[in-house]
């Protein structure tokens, strides 16, 4: 069973999730490289021209087990195959009827539905489910990527000396040091980069 606060959050991500799934998919399309580029490794094959983790979580679920015999497969459920799973134990386990059909959209609408979730959040298995469906929104969130991040830079500080850098998108990079607080605008970060990496070949 859920309490308030976490079945409310269910019924939030469960609404947000077309929306991430959207933004996620027009990110799907690798930026192309540019002419003349080499390919490098052992293969002249040029890459996929797409983010294949991001059109692999979005793209079909197999109907069952998935046998790897080419071993190509890294393990990841696609996004529709939990929520099939989870779609038919509530067409099982209840007599609120089911999905229109097997599309995300459809998907989403029947387990977002009000009375879906009354019934839902006083299951017994009622948390395994909301934690899959926030390791679906939190998945979907970093693939949209429509929030600023922040990110660790492994570089150290050019006046703490200490790996305290981060920086924000679109913002300039900041050492996170109480005492220090340098702020470094992108090209010092870039030149700060040259000058670290020169330092370590030459070691």
């Amino acid at each position: 069973m859920l309490d308030f606060a976490d079945a409310s959050r269910l019924a939030r991500e469960l609404r947000e999730i077309p929306h991430l799934a959207a933004w996620a998919k027009l990110d799907v399309a690798a930026p192309a490289s540019r002419p003349g580029a080499r390919v490098s490794g052992a293969t002249r094959t040029p890459p996929a021209p797409l983010r294949i983790h991001i059109a692999s979580y979005l793209g079909p679920a197999a109907p069952g087990d998935v046998h790897d015999s080419h071993r190509d497969q890294d393990g990841t459920v696609p996004l529709i195959g939990t929520l099939t799973a989870w779609a038919r134990i509530h067409v099982e386990e209840s007599t609120l009827g089911g999905p229109d059909s097997g599309r995300l959209g459809d998907l989403l609408a029947y387990l977002g539905r009000r009375d879906i979730l009354a019934w839902t959040v006083q299951q017994l298995w009622a948390d395994e489910y909301a934690t899959e469906i926030h390791d679906i929104w939190r998945t979907l969130d970093r693939l949209a990527a429509i929030r600023p991040r922040r990110r660790a830079l492994q570089l150290p500080c050019p006046r703490c000396g200490l790996l305290s850098l981060s920086q924000q998108d679109g913002q300039d990079a900041e050492c996170g040091n109480d005492n220090c607080r340098t702020v470094l605008r992108p090209d010092d970060v870039a030149w700060r980069i040259e000058q670290y990496l020169a330092v370590l070949g030459a070691a």
